[in-house]
């Protein structure tokens, strides 16, 4: 991770599709929220006791899903979707939503607890991201890389999406899918 902090990735398996809201703010907390939860409960569990006896492990649970025109675009689901979006994006704006949610866990030697129930911060952050006007051809080449497929939103700013975005107002690396300054000053929050 480009912010220097040990961390490991820990996949939640959340079913995604068991979380509906037409409020694509409340979605995203509630998917974060639901990831944190769910690898909470499995240290809690002591699933991973041996790793990190002794230790506070900070849980931190994300997601993001682009709105535009009061829509909610997660991951396209085929190459024709993504085009169709792409036609309705060009030289237009919506909004990334990240949701974060981030948890304390405390393992004590043979069992894991919570070092207080109630310490959870969670906030979603959203930023705007302005596309510059593409053509059928620029389009259709850019889902052809595939890149499009396996984003929020259908783009990477991080990748050859990059290239299509005119500007962002907002968190940049919210964005790719965590926001950096807002991980450093929760983690400061722990801390301190």
């Amino acid at each position: 991770m480009q912010a220097g902090i040990i961390h490991e990735v820990i996949i939640s398996e959340l079913d995604e599709s068991k979380l509906k809201n037409h409020d694509p703010v409340k979605l995203v907390q509630g998917l974060a929220s639901a990831k944190a939860e769910i690898v909470a409960s499995r240290i809690r569990s002591g699933s991973f006791e041996n790793k990190w006896r002794n230790e506070t492990c900070a849980v931190l649970g994300c997601d993001s899903v682009f709105e535009f025109e009061g829509e909610v675009f997660g991951k396209p689901s085929n190459q024709n979707e993504a085009i169709r979006r792409w036609e309705k994006m060009s030289a237009k704006s919506g909004f990334l939503h990240t949701g974060h949610s981030l948890d304390l866990v405390h393992i004590n030697g043979s069992h894991s607890t919570w070092i207080d129930k109630n310490f959870s911060i969670k906030k979603t952050i959203s930023t705007k991201v302005n596309f510059v006007e593409l053509s059928k051809k620029d389009i259709e080449e850019y889902v052809a890389t595939g890149e499009p497929l396996v984003c929020a939103g259908g783009f990477a700013l991080e990748g050859k999406g990059s290239q299509f975005i005119s500007s962002i107002e907002g968190c940049y690396s919210n964005v790719i899918g965590l926001s950096l300054p807002w991980l450093r000053e929760s983690l400061t929050r722990i801390v301190y």
